[in-house]
């Protein structure tokens, strides 16, 4: 295991959490085999990750679109194959104190596991996405509280809590924005002047989107397969127009 020499910047916190909750939203199960748990897209269209595996692979930049099978991420340059205890220690500002966790996205950490809190967001049954084989396994929603215990979406505990967390500015760029609408330029493969994809701003439903370009819902939803519900669009998603 090593961890990154020159780690880089490659992505916003809004970014971070929009291309998490992308991977959430498919069909995914763990899996701890290398390399078939780097986000690796299975024949029966079910993706398969670990935890850190699954971080790991945001982190240097999957691409969380693309449905190819067998697709998974193989460059791990910007993090280093790194453990949940390397990656936490690139992090900057560890702490302990869970009652200080904020609006910023974290790594979660306890010994042999690592999630990601997701900071400042709407839903007030989870604020964590993680790769477990716990709540059903795969990629999930889960919760922290405010004293680092872990339980899922429908409030069973888990006797094992979080332990320390920190912030992965090394490769995400934060603003304190509780995910607004970001000015930092968006990574080469997000290129918002493509004529072919819509960004979802604040406000925006899918069907206001579909209307402004002439579409119908079901038109915009034959364009984009990996939208799972129509009703939860995330600001930063990239949306197929044409």
């Amino acid at each position: 295991m090593a961890i990154a020499k020159n780690p880089k910047v490659i992505m916003t916190d809004v970014q971070f959490v929009e291309r998490l909750t992308q991977i959430r939203n498919r069909k995914t199960f763990y899996k701890n085999k290398y390399p078939y748990n780097l986000c690796y897209i299975n024949k029966d269209g079910r993706t398969s990750a670990d935890c850190v595996n699954l971080v790991k692979a945001i982190l240097n930049g999957y691409n969380v679109y693309n449905n190819t099978i067998g697709y998974y991420q193989r460059d791990l340059s910007n993090t280093g194959d790194c453990t949940e205890a390397e990656l936490l220690a690139q992090c900057e500002d560890v702490s302990s104190d869970f009652t200080k966790l904020g609006s910023r996205a974290m790594i979660l950490y306890m010994k042999g596991h690592i999630g990601v809190y997701l900071g400042k967001i709407v839903s007030e049954k989870y604020n964590v996405i993680e790769c477990t084989v716990s709540f059903g396994g795969g990629v999930v929603y889960s919760w922290v509280d405010a004293d680092g215990t872990r339980r899922n979406e429908k409030g069973g505990y888990k006797a094992k809590k979080w332990t320390h967390y920190g912030l992965p500015s090394k490769w995400v760029a934060f603003h304190g924005l509780g995910y607004e609408p970001s000015p930092i330029p968006l990574p080469k493969d997000d290129k918002s002047k493509d004529q072919n994809i819509y960004i979802v701003q604040k406000g925006d439903t899918l069907s206001r989107i579909a209307s402004k370009y002439g579409l119908s819902l079901k038109q915009i939803l034959e364009l984009n397969p990996e939208i799972t519900n129509p009703n939860l669009i995330q600001i930063g998603h990239r949306i197929k127009i044409r």
